[in-house]
């Protein structure tokens, strides 16, 4: 039985350093693939109001808009392995002048022509569980989402 704990113990060992050593590609992509799939800037804009539009389904005709911020310090495009490129917002959903729903957003590019939203967590989700976020995001991320969610 202690020859199986000492085996599991070096396999969870091992599975965590092949973990660390795939993250230690987060952040801006160095290899330039993230970059190849990136939305040109001309249409960035355009297409991003578009398909958060269509996430939040408000028709053309709603008089409700969305917005967006770069979260403070990450306003690059990001890809962790394997995984689409994407970017860290805030997002405001408006009722007229008024913000109706606001929160942190990873938004994935999808072939240099469309977003997609892959997480949205509101505010208020934010302020409930602050714990949840750190888990999930870790490190200055984490403390800048829920930094944003505590203005205002």
């Amino acid at each position: 039985m202690r020859l199986f704990k000492q085996t599991k113990c070096q396999l969870t060992t091992i599975a965590f350093c092949f973990f660390a050593m795939s993250l230690s590609g987060c952040g801006s992509d160095p290899s330039g693939s993230a970059i190849e799939n990136v939305v040109p800037d001309a249409h960035f804009h355009e297409f991003l109001v578009r398909d958060l539009r269509t996430y939040f389904n408000l028709p053309a005709a709603s008089p409700k808009s969305v917005g967006h911020e770069f979260i403070k310090g990450h306003d690059e495009v990001y890809q962790t392995g394997n995984s689409r490129p994407h970017y860290y917002l805030w997002i405001f959903v408006y009722n007229g002048n008024k913000i109706e729903s606001e929160g942190f957003a990873q938004v994935d590019v999808m072939d240099k022509s469309r977003f997609t939203v892959n997480t949205f967590i509101t505010k208020e989700q934010i302020k409930k569980d602050p714990k949840a976020i750190e888990e999930a995001y870790g490190g200055s991320l984490g403390a800048d989402i829920i930094d944003r969610a505590n203005q205002r």
